[in-house]
């Protein structure tokens, strides 16, 4: 606890979450800081106690009160929800319990020290602040149930002494704690640079943190390649160690500090963390090596690393911060630096000039983005965890075999996190039992798990959290769209979930080797903790397993359903699996689109696509429904996709529902082209012909566009049942003789036409087309 640090703190009224943290990591009380697992102001007894403690801390200058942490204990329990209490309704309080008017502010922030988000009050009171202002302390004004054993009597004065609020005396009381608490707070102040550092190497420019390594294992390559990024281009000033929790960013960082002071690689070096717990064999603590809290404490501590006193302005210590940077070789090390909660600290080491000489080496569960050089740490692979269990076992004096089972075990128990490696031969220690220490890192209450992907959880997005925990229930690496399906959500926001899951290097996208699609894989551990979330969200688990066993159904192809659709199959030349399976799914998303049922019809149409993407058959089909949806730009691409998949027996299918496209478009040219084309695949299809001759006529080629409709006039005159089709190229060919002029080939028609369906009666339903011509 630094009492000239808290008493900055409460002159500059600060009410940040880093103030809080910094507050509770104290682990005691003083003057200007009282903690309380609880605060109730609903009574006379809980204002009568409040409204002591409040005047206390003012005649004592001021101070904190810490709400959600147990007194005595210090131990940060949280509340399960916010207090009722805003400023004003506190300092009513107080007016009620005393009669005076206090500076009383209430903050309230989130924290998570037990597994669950809880939440924590800040209360500041505020006093005069200059010191000699402070002799003068201010009285209860007023009775507040003076009788009472818990009340207040006019007149009295409180006030802080250690941990404690006492009553005042005598008036030479207050004085003489006034100038201890200020000599305490001076001396402590003037010796800062005498106390116990917080870095294990202090001389110079040179600040180094504690190694939490004997020996650091293996990992050769990843080492060359992190002093390459730290000392290699200039151009590149910052470099992002990234990869999940426990993985060993921040041991790898550390060595490259210790490696860099050894080859005198820069003039200056400064290693900072931010880390807020560590994982013993007993669980979750506190970390006590906290150097990192705010964009003040970096600057703050830039200008103390060169002998500098910190101006009280930011912009000032902006200023001296990079002048030092300028002017010295600076390797700046930050360590867990996504803890922070404070976006100032990434701005600036981004931001810096052209002038600086200073490079910054970061460690994060994620990607930051921007120019930075990424080196991703991965796991450990077998190889390398049976090497660094055999040497952590030997420090921690643990006498075991680590046989290559063994180290197999431990590799997917604990999916190559050094850390988590760790944790389980310290519970092995304990236990001395392997296969509990095994089972014991993804159990459901693992300390390992909550350490190594909580924070990260906390960072992600909705989506991001329901993709990850629903791929907890797969049993292989699923693709994309089996995650789309299980966690119902649109195309779209899958793909961002899945790049976000990505940098956060919680997952890994792979080609499957069979059709060279992308398959998506996470480490048995991470799985683990996402299987433990699946709770939060409701009913998905069991939706999502209802909606994939119907997907399994509906794919698989029972006799009956190849029966059903062989003449399709045999059609458009559909053969394998996968393809005959998306033209199940097309067809029972045509059915869909019928019933009205639009949004199971896109899943139906993006499940075919996703099974069977090569398919012209199934580009084709989504292009229809896409025209049908009125959704033209995506009823384009897969036209388009269609042609160029398109096959001897799927062409002409394919450039028809191209046509279809360009006629909505009104792309006349275009839709001729599209059906000259699809002919060229099947020039027997007389209703595609007949289509082809509306199309040239349209399009001004009335002349090319009579040839058609004679061709298929030639086609169907000789056949003793002739079809519909030959009423309408006959209709057709008469409206395009009228065009051009040429009447008594027109007149000839039409009375063919009579004639037809005065000895075709099948043909009769045709006779309201050839009446529309003698109007």
């Amino acid at each position: 606890m630094n009492l000239s640090k808290i008493e900055r703190m409460v002159r500059e009224g600060d009410l940040s979450l880093d103030a809080l943290k910094y507050l509770i990591d104290c682990r005691g009380e003083c003057e200007w800081l009282d903690f309380k697992q609880a605060l109730h102001l609903d009574n006379d007894y809980g204002v009568a106690t409040f409204t002591r403690d409040a005047l206390a801390m003012k005649n004592t200058g001021g101070g904190y009160l810490v709400i959600g942490v147990q007194d005595k204990t210090w131990v940060p329990v949280g509340l399960t929800e916010e207090l009722p209490y805003d400023g004003k309704l506190v300092r009513d309080k107080i007016r009620r319990g005393s009669g005076l008017d206090l500076q009383v502010d209430v903050v309230q922030h989130q924290l998570r020290y037990t597994g669950e988000p809880r939440w924590f009050a800040l209360v500041l009171v505020r006093a005069a602040l200059k010191r000699r202002k402070r002799r003068t302390p201010s009285p209860v004004r007023q009775d507040f149930h003076p009788k009472e054993s818990y009340g207040l009597s006019r007149g009295e004065i409180y006030f802080r002494k250690g941990d404690s609020t006492v009553k005042l005396t005598n008036a030479d009381e207050l004085e003489d704690l006034l100038d201890e608490l200020e000599d305490r707070t001076d001396r402590e102040s003037l010796e800062q640079g005498s106390v116990d550092s917080a870095f294990a190497v202090d001389h110079g420019t040179y600040r180094l943190l504690e190694r939490d390594f004997e020996e650091f294992v293996g990992r050769e390559k990843l080492r060359e390649q992190l002093i390459n990024a730290v000392v290699g281009d200039p151009r590149i000033w910052i470099v992002n160690v990234h990869g999940p929790g426990g993985v060993g960013k921040s041991a790898l960082a550390t060595w490259a500090a210790y490696h860099c002071l050894d080859e005198s690689s820069f003039e200056a070096i400064l290693q900072l963390t931010a880390k807020e717990t560590v994982l013993t064999a007993g669980g979750i603590t506190r970390s006590r090596s906290r150097t990192l809290h705010s964009l003040e404490d970096l600057l703050d501590q830039i200008a103390q690393l060169f002998g500098e006193t910190p101006p009280a302005a930011l912009e000032d210590k902006k200023t001296l911060a990079i002048d030092w940077l300028s002017a010295f070789s600076t390797l700046l090390v930050l360590d867990n630096l996504e803890t922070v909660d404070d976006g100032r600290i990434i701005a600036f080491i981004q931001d810096l000039p052209p002038s600086s000489k200073a490079k910054v080496l970061i460690t994060s569960r994620r990607k930051t983005g921007g120019w930075e050089k990424p080196v991703t740490v991965p796991e450990l692979n077998k190889t390398e965890t049976k090497e660094f269990a055999k040497v952590k076992a030997s420090e921690m004096g643990i006498h075991i075999p680590i046989t290559d089972q063994l180290a197999s075990d431990i590799n997917e128990s604990c999916g190559g996190l050094p850390l988590a490696i760790q944790w389980l031969l310290g519970r092995y220690k304990r236990c001395g039992d392997i296969k509990a220490a095994l089972d014991g890192v993804r159990h459901k209450d693992s300390p390992v798990l909550e350490f190594s992907f909580r924070n990260i959880w906390e960072s992600l997005s909705p989506d991001a959290r329901r993709v990850l925990s629903v791929m907890s229930i797969f049993d292989a690496p699923p693709k994309h769209y089996m995650i789309s399906l299980a966690a119902s959500l649109p195309h779209e926001s899958i793909d961002n979930a899945l790049r976000e899951l990505e940098d956060a290097t919680l997952i890994s996208k792979h080609d499957d080797q069979a059709d060279g699609r992308a398959i998506f894989s996470s480490l048995p551990i991470t799985l683990s903790f996402a299987a433990n979330q699946l709770p939060q969200f409701g009913s998905l688990e069991k939706d999502a397993r209802i909606r994939l066993n119907r997907y399994k159904q509906q794919l698989d192809l029972e006799a009956y359903e190849v029966r059903r659709f062989f003449g399709e199959f045999e059609r458009y030349g559909i053969e394998t699996d996968n393809d005959k399976r998306g033209v199940i799914l097309c067809r029972q998303g045509e059915s869909e689109t019928f019933s009205g049922n639009f949004e199971a019809a896109d899943d139906l149409f993006k499940q075919a696509r996703e099974i069977a993407p090569t398919s012209s058959f199934v580009l084709a089909m989504s292009s229809s429904y896409e025209l049908a949806r009125g959704r033209m730009g995506q009823a384009k691409g897969f036209a388009d996709a269609a042609c160029s998949r398109a096959t001897r027996l799927t062409g002409s299918l394919a450039y028809s529902t191209k046509a279809r496209v360009c006629a909505a478009q009104r792309d006349n040219s275009g839709r001729v082209a599209a059906l000259n084309r699809a002919l060229k695949y099947a020039p027997g299809d007389v209703v595609l012909r007949h289509q082809y001759g509306v199309a040239l006529s349209r399009s001004g080629q009335t002349r090319s566009a009579i040839d058609q409709f004679t061709k298929i006039i030639d086609t169907e005159t000789p056949r003793a049942m002739p079809s519909e089709s030959l009423v309408m190229a006959l209709k057709t060919r008469i409206i395009n003789y009228r065009r051009l002029g040429e009447l008594e080939m027109a007149a000839d028609d039409l009375a063919f036409a009579k004639s037809l369906l005065r000895d075709h009666p099948h043909l009769s339903g045709q006779s309201h087309h050839i009446a529309e011509l003698e109007e």
